[in-house]
């Protein structure tokens, strides 16, 4: 019997939807940090006077930091658990934002994308082993949906940001959005470590010396039956499931499946990123008002949190692997047609708030459909270097889009070059299916195959 066995098919309990909602307030932070960096963008230009590709360096700043927290941070959780690898993700981000309070116009932009990077490893820390806690105390039925929800949290961030803080930086400055990022990220790192429970899974492997006490105590909070000893699971694993650290998800069946995830979620990065930093700044740019970044920043959000949600609903019915790929490529359309209809309000509102919702839905796809990729032992690894190596394509997209419109690239030309990879993201989701699918036949073969052998050798009964 596998822990996880337990969860699957049983009701949400009251400790299962503390989980789910403290999980959702952290990755907030995440939604608030992207946020940020967007409408407060026009401010940091202004204050600091650089140009765009300078600016893309501040917007790319926290995902430099994502790629690193996703790759080095994240795996450690492996080995000494994921509860405290998220409250030190947590405790990461708020001296992030910390720094960034001494930046100032005469030094320069440097301790500003040192403040971004630092928040960057925190979050990337933050949400692999977030998402991966919360996939683990979600049972079947409602897991599509959670993880919608979860992913809907990034512009739930998003927009408690556009809407509280962005109006207030015209009289207080862009200082004021990292003063308020430092407090939340210090609440949210306490409530974490008092609220967030340690991985099932992990407990169940057996990873420290009082596991099968801490597994029982929270069995006992979710109303289950407690056990006499560690599940048999984690005693008679496979090779693979005992492999631990990088090389596992590099080697044997899990190679073409981490590399085509990265390779799909780097192109995706590519198109959301692009999506995120610039359709608020291009906008105010162009019509030379500030203020409408925040307000582009509340399209965005909306769109985002209703298509996250749309999606968790219709994916009850329909395989992710199927479904994130027609949004996606809805999203190239979409995004295509924002950069057509320009940047004259409202019209260019409506037409992001409409980009954000089949763009964003893909972030609850891949949420959805890494971790359970991955064995128990390397799953916070392989979810955390797919998400970190994936993230490199939000790092260069503020870059390249601020190269593009300094050298003169229209918005619609600039938009609709970067909704393009959103289609490779989608073929390379369809073609995992397609391979998991054609796994999964030749297993049953192979089962079938032995069965029937077994079955040969057997001397029939009367």
């Amino acid at each position: 019997m596998k822990i996880s066995d337990l969860i699957a098919d049983s009701p949400m309990t009251s400790l299962q939807l503390r989980v789910v909602i403290v999980s959702i307030i952290l990755v907030v932070l995440d939604g608030y940090d992207v946020a940020l960096a967007a409408f407060a963008a026009p401010f940091i230009a202004k204050d600091f006077g650089v140009s765009k590709t300078e600016l893309g360096m501040v917007l790319s700043g926290a995902l430099i930091g994502m790629l690193a927290g996703s790759i080095v941070v994240a795996p450690i959780a492996d080995r000494i658990g994921r509860r405290l690898t998220g409250v030190f993700g947590a405790v990461v981000i708020a001296i992030g934002m910390f720094i960034g309070l001494f930046a100032t116009a005469e030094n320069g932009t440097v301790l500003l994308v040192i403040s971004r990077i630092v928040t960057g490893v925190g979050v990337g820390a933050l949400v692999a082993v977030v998402g991966v806690i919360l996939s683990e105390y979600t049972s079947k039925r409602v897991y599509p949906l959670v993880m919608a929800i979860y992913a809907a949290a990034i512009n739930i961030g998003g927009l408690l940001g556009a809407l509280v803080v962005g109006p207030m930086l015209a009289e207080h400055g862009w200082k004021f959005g990292w003063w308020v990022g430092f407090i939340l990220s210090t609440l949210a790192a306490v409530g974490a470590y008092i609220l967030l429970p340690e991985s099932l899974t992990w407990l169940a492997e057996g990873r420290r010396r009082d596991a099968l006490e801490q597994l029982n105590k929270i069995l006992a909070k979710m109303r289950k039956p407690v056990l006499a000893a560690l599940p048999e699971s984690s005693k008679s694993n496979t090779a693979m499931d005992k492999s631990v650290g990088l090389g596992a998800i590099f080697s044997g069946p899990l190679l073409w499946q981490t590399v085509l995830m990265i390779v799909a979620y780097f192109a995706y990065m590519v198109s959301f990123y692009f999506m995120t930093t610039w359709a608020p700044t291009t906008v105010a740019g162009i019509n030379k008002q500030p203020l409408l970044a925040p307000q582009l920043v509340v399209a965005f959000s909306i769109g985002g949190i209703a298509g996250n949600i749309a999606f968790g609903l219709i994916a009850s019915y329909v395989n992710l692997r199927i479904l994130t790929p027609i949004f996606l490529i809805l999203a190239t359309a979409a995004l295509s047609y924002f950069g057509l209809a320009g940047a004259t309000m409202p019209a260019a509102w409506w037409t992001l708030l409409i980009a954000s919702f089949f763009v964003c839905a893909g972030t609850a796809g891949f949420y959805g459909i890494i971790p359970v990729l991955y064995p128990t032992l390397v799953r916070s690894t392989g979810y955390g270097v797919v998400i970190g190596l994936g993230r490199f394509g939000g790092i260069v997209a503020p870059i390249l889009g601020g190269v593009c419109f300094d050298a003169g690239m229209g918005m619609t030309m600039a938009f609709t070059l970067f909704a393009l990879p959103m289609l490779i993201a989608s073929i390379g989701l369809l073609m995992l299916h397609v391979g998991l699918k054609r796994s999964a036949t030749r297993e049953a073969a192979t089962l079938a195959k032995s069965s029937h052998g077994t079955n040969v050798g057997r001397p029939q009964q009367a």
